[in-house]
């Protein structure tokens, strides 16, 4: 037994320990030795090493694919940063600059410039370097859209996204980033005043409204006046006007001023067209605002001189070298009477026109009256005509005409009682329509002025006649030149005369419902629901 030990230490002395030995100076090499393990290095971009250096890492196609971006936009980021010997936009070697976290935060949320929810998706970064190569793509795609547009408004398709030039970029980057950067985006899309308050307005919306989509259903007060007292405070409160609904007196305040936010008289009365702007959430308002502000994007540049004619708006606007000349309130189509939206010449003014009475209104509201009293058309000094032939109303037996087959041309003399008032002006289109007097005054006082059958009705149209025409001389002759003086003259005469334009103006009848009224934004009420169809293609 003894010996046996003694081997067995003898044998662990000799050999074992020797080889133990071996084996742990080597691991002790191995350990202190170079890896060429690329596991055991920091990743590039918490290395020490330049940004510059990091953007020529981040643009391998390796890289690049794994951050699941697309083989356009790797082209299009080594096209952008090859032009600028990799110096990055947003970082320094080791973080986002102050610039790169604001345009970052923006970036996220890119509705508050102006472009439709959920249009560009900010990729989730990992890390600064990650954060470089979105904040570039997304701000690409952003600044394409505020300069082109989302829609085509004659398609009625969302135009695809888009970049703007790569060698655009460094010319495009320019922020003074000790402010707020959202309004400097404005610089990139129309340079017009009006499309300038409408972007500030929106970033003023969100900033100070919660953008809830909480709709609510709020009726005239004639319906339910509790009922309806309830539902507008709490509206006003959901969309941020009031914050209590204990205090009846501050309820009338914030109401008043959400009337005159939503073009409606701020007389504190909950009507029709009150309720239905309480029912908006805010959300749906934000969205109106960004089609209007894409509207405005979307058009070619107006002329010199230029009429434009806004249907939510009730406004028709004269314009020379973007100066206003003449400014008028204007009623509208019902909703059973559209008015088009459309573009044309004016190229006539008429004084004392007839009036050519449309078929439709012919048949559907001058027969009836007849039936019910054939004097009628002697009292509205209508003339009746068969196939060109005057006819006496007084002979015809009105009762046994039917809507459908009215076989006569109804034709209204001229005068100031003449449905046409005193003036009209025409430009060619196909929907047959103009604007015009009217007789009907009172209308133009109202806040919402939808009543006629498709013409515009313009309030003191003499005076804009008398604006056109005094600007109305190029190719005249002196002695053919139509002064306000002349005007005059030929009005007083109270005959039928038709002036022909020598410079015909371009005539723009357009559909915006989210409007600029001195330095503040207006949204007026969608009196045709024309929004609606769009925002379903711009939110798809």
């Amino acid at each position: 037994m003894y010996t046996n030990v003694m081997n067995y230490h003898q044998y662990m002395k000799t050999y074992f320990i020797p080889v133990i030995g071996i084996i742990f100076f080597s691991l002790i090499l191995i350990g202190c030795g170079d890896s060429d393990n690329p596991l055991d290095e920091k990743p590039f971009e918490e290395q020490s090493i330049s940004a510059q250096e990091k953007i020529k890492l981040a643009l391998a196609a390796e890289y690049l694919e794994k951050l699941g971006i697309s083989s356009e936009d790797q082209a299009y980021l080594n096209d952008v940063y090859s032009q600028r010997n990799h110096q990055p936009f947003w970082i320094n070697d080791s973080m986002l600059t102050g610039l790169g976290e604001k345009l970052k935060v923006v970036l996220k949320k890119p509705e508050q410039l102006g472009v439709p929810v959920n249009r560009h998706s900010y990729p989730n970064s990992k890390n600064f370097v990650q954060d470089e190569l979105s904040n570039t793509l997304v701000f690409a795609q952003v600044v394409n859209d505020l300069k082109k547009g989302v829609l085509n408004y004659e398609t009625k398709k969302k135009n695809p996204i888009a970049k703007v030039n790569a060698s655009q970029m460094e010319s495009l980057i320019q922020f003074d980033a000790s402010s707020d950067i959202r309004p400097q985006f404005l610089k990139y899309s129309v340079n017009d005043s009006s499309y300038t308050v409408l972007g500030k307005g929106l970033i003023n919306w969100m900033d100070n409204y919660p953008m809830d989509e909480k709709t609510f259903e709020v009726r005239s007060i004639k319906i339910d006046t509790v009922e309806t007292l309830k539902l507008a405070t709490q509206s006003l409160i959901s969309k941020g006007y009031l914050s209590v609904d204990n205090d009846t007196a501050a309820m009338f305040i914030a109401l008043k001023e959400f009337q005159i936010q939503n073009g409606l008289k701020p007389d504190g009365v909950i009507g029709k067209y009150t309720s239905i702007a309480l029912n908006e959430s805010s959300a749906h308002r934000r969205d109106r605002i960004i089609l209007a502000m894409d509207k405005m994007r979307s058009k070619e540049p107006y002329p010199e001189k230029y009429i434009r004619i806004n249907i939510p708006e009730y406004k028709l606007r004269f314009y020379i070298n973007d100066s206003l000349k003449s400014d008028h309130n204007i009623v509208v189509g019902r909703n059973e009477n559209e008015t088009p939206e459309l573009t044309s010449k004016l190229n006539r003014i008429i004084a004392y026109p007839y009036w050519n009475v449309p078929y439709s209104i012919s048949s559907k509201e001058i027969l009836p009256a007849a039936k019910m009293n054939p004097n009628y058309f002697e009292r509205h000094n209508y003339k009746v005509y068969r196939k060109g032939d005057t006819i006496d109303p007084l002979t015809v037996d009105w009762k046994s005409i039917r809507e459908t087959s009215f076989p006569y041309k109804v034709v209204q003399d001229p005068g100031r009682s003449n449905s046409l008032g005193i003036i009209k002006f025409n430009f060619p289109n196909s929907h047959s329509v103009y604007f015009h007097d009217t007789p009907s005054k009172s209308l133009f006082s109202t806040d919402v002025r939808a009543y006629s059958h498709g013409c515009m009705r313009t309030q003191n149209p003499v005076d804009l006649a008398a604006r056109i025409l005094e600007r109305d001389v190029v190719g005249r002759k002196v002695n053919d030149v139509v002064i306000p003086d002349s005007l005059d003259s030929i009005m007083a005469r109270g005959e039928n005369y038709t002036i022909k334009l020598l410079d015909p103006i371009p005539v723009y009848v357009e559909y915006v419902s989210v409007v600029r009224l001195g330095e503040q934004m207006v949204t007026h009420i969608d009196i045709y629901g024309r929004d609606e169809e769009y925002l379903k293609i711009m939110m798809e």
